[in-house]
């Protein structure tokens, strides 16, 4: 069974009639009954009633119809996206990211997109497997380790670490905190899965000094929520939440401390050019969300 026929069947039923059909597939009307009939052969059953002036459809006619339009709708999406393929583009991508750029960077970003843009469908991995998710399907990552020589890809933003304090902190009047006082305070971090946490230990072996930490976790919410619980100080790179105050945390050198986020792909990959869309743009969005000192490169 030719798609191609099932195209003249529904045209024969939208006009209700073979003459008017066979003019708007450009095929002659002999060939086009012909066509019509080899299809109720091959179908075994009668689909239309030429009894009178208008072919209408037999009982069988009615129940092959939403089969055949459905057939012929797969068909032209398969097409569609075979042609979205050959041109590098693609209707849907997958995002591997660890929860905290997803949360920040990436579903703000996306809330900016338009109904012409693709799906995006977005998936949280740990920080130090984002590239794996490469291997498993995933089209782009995010990480904020540089990509491995096998990917292209670029780098995306430079995000601040943050230290946040409830506002009834004797800091909570400044927006900036060296790395000598903040060796001082009792602190809450991530694991060092993050590359929020192997950051501040580089910094902090690099100016001598030893942190006083009081808790480690996983998440940065949960960070922020023991800080806002009065814990301890939490030193993350994700939003403010729970009403606290953020300092940039400065290294010895007086330069605020950054995570830089890069993203990468197969660089063979069929849908390099929404894929490469994606990424500028989200680097772009990071520019005009947290200033020029965001950029990437």
């Amino acid at each position: 069974m030719e798609l191609r026929v099932l195209r003249y069947f529904l045209a024969v039923v939208e006009s209700g009639s073979v003459t008017r059909a066979a003019a708007e597939v450009h095929i002659a009307q002999p060939s086009l009954s012909r066509q019509l009939r080899g299809l109720e052969a091959f179908l075994g059953v009668t689909l239309f009633d030429r009894t009178g002036k208008r072919m209408e459809l037999t009982a069988a006619g009615r129940r092959f119809l939403p089969l055949a339009r459905d057939l012929v709708t797969r068909a032209d999406t398969a097409l569609a996206a075979a042609g979205s393929l050959a041109s590098g583009r693609a209707m849907r991508i997958t995002v591997a990211a660890p929860a905290t750029t997803i949360t920040d960077v990436i579903a703000p970003f996306l809330a900016t997109w338009g109904p012409e843009d693709p799906l995006v469908t977005v998936q949280a991995e740990n920080p130090l497997r984002a590239y794996q998710a490469l291997t498993r399907g995933a089209d782009v990552a995010i990480s904020s380790a540089p990509p491995r020589r096998r990917y292209a890809g670029l780098p995306v933003a430079r995000l601040p670490l943050w230290a946040y304090v409830p506002p009834s902190h004797p800091w909570a009047g400044r927006d900036r905190i060296t790395i000598q006082e903040l060796t001082g305070e009792p602190l809450i971090v991530l694991t060092l899965a993050h590359g929020t946490r192997r950051i501040l230990d580089q910094a902090v072996q690099d100016a001598g000094r030893s942190l006083d930490i009081v808790l480690e976790c996983d998440t940065p919410q949960v960070a922020q929520a023991m800080t806002a619980s009065g814990h301890g100080i939490a030193v993350v790179s994700d939003d403010p939440r729970f009403g606290l105050h953020p300092l940039l945390i400065l290294d010895q050198h007086g330069e605020p401390l950054q995570i830089r986020l890069h993203a990468a792909w197969d660089a063979g990959h069929y849908a390099l050019r929404t894929i490469e869309s994606f990424a500028t743009g989200l680097a772009r969005f990071c520019v005009e969300q947290y200033g020029p000192q965001a950029a990437g490169s």
